[in-house]
This record gives C-alpha cells, sequence and structure tokens, in this order.
C-alpha cells in the first residue's frame, strides 16, 4: 500500500509504470488524465465506487455481483463499460446531446469514449498485476478529497506542466493566469453590475480556466446572483475536464456546481452559440484568449461559404464584393470576428455587451495599408466598438516571454480607442509575480488593475503611457510608435551637470596648487 504523500507523486508513480511496459513518453498524458478525471468524480462523491478493489470496489453487494470478473482487470473493465449508469450527486452533468461528442446527452458517457478518453484500452493494456499498482497509486497518492474546490480551474495546468517535462515539451500550452482575467472582468464591471444574471461566453474554453476565474470574481465582486457559463472546445479531452471541473467546483462554497453548457466542437465552423443561449437570452460579458498561430486553412471553404450567407456567424469584411478574410496560418482575427458577430446581433436585440480578447501583439499592427490584416483592422474599428487595446508587459505567461494585447469591446459605441502601454517608461503598470513558474515572472497587482482602469476611465492622455487614437481612417496601432519612450536626455539636468564639472574642475584646480606648494 501506498502512504499518502504530495499530490504530484502519482504523475511520476504511473509514469514509471508506462515506461516500465513500453508505452511511448508522448502519449502518457492521455492516461494519467484518463483515470484522474475518474478519481476527480470518485473524491467528490459523483460516482457509486471507487478505485479501493480490495474492498469491492466500493460498490454494494448488488452492484458488485453484478460487475464482478475472474479478477481486479475485468471486474474494473465492467464497471467502466457501464459508468453511465454509476453517477450521483450530479448537477450539471447532462445537456443536449447537439453540444456533445456523439449522441448521449449523459457526460459520464465521454469517459470511456472512442472520441474523448479510450480507458478500456488503458486498462487493457496493463496486466493485473500493474492496474492493482495504478488502482494504488490514484486511491493514495492522487486525493482530491480535501483539494480546495475554488483551486480545480487550476489543476489542469499544474498537471499538463508536469506532464509536458515528463516528454520534454515546453510549448503549445499558454495558460492565462488570474490577473489577466481579473484585469479584463473588472473593465466589464460596470458595465454589467446591473443585470440579473450574468452569462459569460468563451469560444475557445479549454478546461473552463478563464471563464470559472471570471465567474468567482463576478461572484466576489458583484452583487448578481446567478451567473451562468457557456463555452466551446474543440478538443474532446479538455471539454470532458472542463465538464468535471465545472460540476466538482463551487462559487459559494455551498452549492456544489456552477450551472454551464459547454458544447463540443469547431466554433469557427460549427458555432454552438451563433444565435445566442437560446435566441431570448444572449451574453454580457465574452471572454477569450484565442490560440495564437493556428492554421486554418482545412476550414477555408466552410468559413467563406458561411460569410456569404445572410445569416452568418462573423462579422464580414468586405472590398467590393470580394471577402476579406486573414491568412490562412493565423485563425486570431476569425475568432474576433465571431465574437463581433455575436455583439452585434446584441446590440440589435437592444442589449450592451462587453467583451475582453487577447491576441498576438503583432495582430493590431501587421502588415500594409492593403494587405487583409489590415483591411480587417479598419473594419474592426470602424464599428466603433473598440474601446481599448492594453499591450502586455513580456514574461506573462508560464511557456511563452512574447508581449500580448487585451482589446475591449463594448456595443456601446465609441469615437477613440484607448492605448495603454503598460511597460512604460514612466510609471510600470505590473508588479513580479508572487509564485513565478518558468518564463511567468509578471502579473498584474490589484494596485496595478486599479491604476489601469484610472487610465482607462481618463479621457486625458498621459505622456508615456496612454494615448486617445481617432477611428478614422486607422489601418493599424503601432503603440511603440504612438507611445513615446522617455529619451535618456529628459533624464539628465543640465544645471547639475554643470555644477558637477565646475567641482570636478575645481579639485583639480586645487591638486595643481598643492603641489606646486610641494615643489
Amino acid at each position: 500500500m501506498f502512504k499518502e504523500r504530495n499530490l504530484s507523486d502519482f504523475y511520476w508513480a504511473y509514469a514509471d509504470i508506462l515506461r516500465g511496459i513500453g508505452i511511448p513518453t508522448a502519449t502518457y498524458d492521455q492516461r494519467i488524465m484518463a483515470f484522474m478525471t475518474v478519481k476527480l468524480l470518485i473524491d467528490n462523491n459523483k460516482l457509486k465506487f471507487n478505485f479501493e478493489y480490495k474492498k469491492q470496489f466500493g460498490l454494494t453487494d448488488k452492484l458488485y455481483k453484478k460487475y464482478k470478473g475472474k479478477d481486479t482487470k475485468e471486474t474494473f473493465k465492467n464497471i467502466i463499460a457501464d459508468i453511465e449508469n454509476l453517477g450521483q450527486n450530479l448537477n450539471y452533468f447532462t445537456q443536449e446531446a447537439r453540444y456533445n461528442p456523439s449522441e448521449s446527452q449523459n457526460i459520464l458517457a465521454y469517459i470511456n469514449h472512442p472520441k474523448v478518453f479510450i480507458l478500456d484500452a488503458y486498462i487493457e493494456e496493463l496486466e493485473n498485476h500493474y492496474l492493482k499498482m495504478v488502482l494504488d497509486i490514484y486511491t493514495y497518492k492522487a486525493n482530491f478529497k480535501n483539494y480546495p474546490k475554488e483551486q480545480y480551474k487550476d489543476l489542469y495546468e499544474k498537471t499538463i506542466s508536469r506532464m509536458k517535462k515528463l516528454s520534454g515539451d515546453l510549448t503549445g500550452q499558454h495558460f492565462t493566469q488570474k490577473s489577466i482575467i481579473h484585469l479584463m472582468c473588472q473593465q466589464a464591471i460596470k458595465q454589467i453590475i446591473d443585470n440579473k444574471t450574468i452569462a459569460i461566453y468563451d469560444p475557445t474554453s479549454g478546461t473552463g480556466s478563464m471563464l470559472m476565474e471570471s465567474a468567482f470574481y463576478f461572484k466576489q465582486n458583484t452583487k448578481v446572483e446567478k451567473i451562468e457559463i457557456y463555452g466551446q472546445e474543440n478538443h474532446a479531452q479538455t471539454w470532458l475536464l472542463s465538464k468535471i471541473f465545472l460540476e466538482i467546483s463551487s462559487l459559494d462554497g455551498k452549492q456544489e456546481g456552477i450551472k454551464n453548457i459547454i458544447a463540443f466542437g469547431n466554433t469557427l465552423t460549427e458555432p454552438a452559440f451563433s444565435k445566442g443561449i437560446n435566441g431570448d437570452d444572449s451574453f454580457d460579458f465574452i471572454i477569450a484568449n484565442p490560440p495564437f498561430g493556428v492554421d486554418w486553412k482545412h476550414d477555408y471553404d466552410t468559413v467563406v461559404s458561411n460569410m456569404k450567407q445572410k445569416e452568418t456567424n462573423f462579422f464580414v469584411v468586405k472590398d467590393g464584393k470580394k471577402i476579406i478574410t486573414p491568412r490562412k496560418s493565423d485563425g486570431q482575427f476569425l475568432f474576433m470576428q465571431h465574437i463581433l458577430n455575436l455583439m452585434q446581433k446584441e446590440n440589435a436585440r437592444g442589449k450592451r455587451a462587453v467583451a475582453s480578447i487577447i491576441s498576438s501583439s503583432t495582430l493590431i499592427s501587421t502588415g500594409s495599408k492593403t494587405s487583409s490584416e489590415a483591411k480587417l483592422r479598419n473594419a474592426i474599428f470602424n464599428t466603433k466598438m473598440l474601446k481599448v487595446v492594453i499591450e502586455q508587459p513580456r514574461a506573462m505567461f508560464t511557456n511563452t516571454d512574447i508581449t500580448s494585447n487585451i482589446w475591449f469591446f463594448d456595443t456601446e459605441a465609441s469615437e477613440n480607442i484607448k492605448v495603454i502601454k503598460a511597460d512604460n517608461d514612466e510609471k510600470p503598470l505590473f508588479s513580479q509575480h508572487t509564485a513565478p513558474q518558468d518564463k511567468m515572472k509578471n502579473a498584474y497587482s490589484e494596485n496595478n488593475i486599479k491604476e489601469i482602469l484610472k487610465l482607462i476611465n481618463n479621457k486625458k492622455e498621459e505622456k508615456y503611457i496612454s494615448k486617445n487614437l481617432k477611428t478614422n481612417n486607422l489601418h493599424g496601432i503601432y503603440i511603440y510608435n504612438e507611445i513615446e519612450t522617455k529619451s535618456v536626455l529628459e533624464d539628465i539636468n543640465i544645471t547639475d551637470i554643470e555644477k558637477s564639472i565646475q567641482e570636478t574642475l575645481k579639485k583639480i584646480s586645487d591638486i595643481k596648487i598643492s603641489e606646486q606648494s610641494y615643489i
């Protein structure tokens, strides 16, 4: 039996077994996560069984008799094959099949599913004694029973980070730290604080961490009682984890689960919420960190075909009759066009909506005036929905230290775009991260966020920090040109230099007089 130790131990313990039976390192994460999804539900009392095979897997005598096989492996496989019927205390674990990978409305069905985790295959590859070892590892090393519910949203990042280190791959996962999300939410609070319900949407929702952190933030900083979450995710395993984290988390520490619909699928080709939530209710706040530099050439025909329709899912930009699309090597603009389309629909309903979107720093400036990117930007600027752009400092993400921008949109029109440079020469608007990790060294403190909000709400410009830009004939924003850098000469006081020179000359004169006296 294993002693209960650090939570991280189960990554390495299971990895040792996988290494011993010849499983490729690159596929460890799928297996580790598959068992972890089940254990998360077990430790939150959401399943009628557990991993304690020596105690009938925690089943009643009647159920154990039903699933019992010739050995532990066969018994466990029988249980997993019927996991859809072994749930308990579930609040938001069913949703319409159109939002799911296949026909079942029950989310438990996707724990062992060819599009998500092939858990039965992961069990089959283990000999009986190895399976017992794995079950013991998850029973005694991966204990989530007392895991803080408000931290489940961070668990995936911690897990992935460790597993990436196992394989030596530290690329491709750029998680959004809490302080960025808090800034994105704080800018929206003023516009939605009086709502009866706050409906939050993320079109690239991942494990739901941005959605959950937004919900926590609004719960703590507003009096709005009803908070609902909506998202879409194209990676099936990540989609399932988001459903689990939302089921076992709590906004108030009392009511378990956060009301949600997380759709599985490609937001660009099959957006689940293109007409809002249900046609009558719609989104109040949209938050997104779309993937940077993701190729969308395989979706090109579907996207362009949709753009030609009257009821399109995108904010469509045309040059004459020609539809303008972004480069096929980077789909960031498409997600922004999807969000703007939703916001325009909100506006047509007479409802105000706000959005906060993270992009690469180059998205706002790359290309000449005749490029597709410049034409897209010009059309976006001309909607007058873009209120603020913040250039973030470097080292805000764990696996990259590139700079990025946050775009703040509001259906209430604005003639100007406020541009703010966080890493400026006058008064830096960021701090050292209190818990730096890998390349993530910086963050926004509460005071930083307050200062940024003051700048946003102040109509005046702050030299070296912020500037107001007119949207007329604007095709790109070159922040390094718009916001001056302090000249080194400005820090030099001529009077002080003159005084220093005089003092030096006097010292030289005194030395000469002293030498002459000595002679």
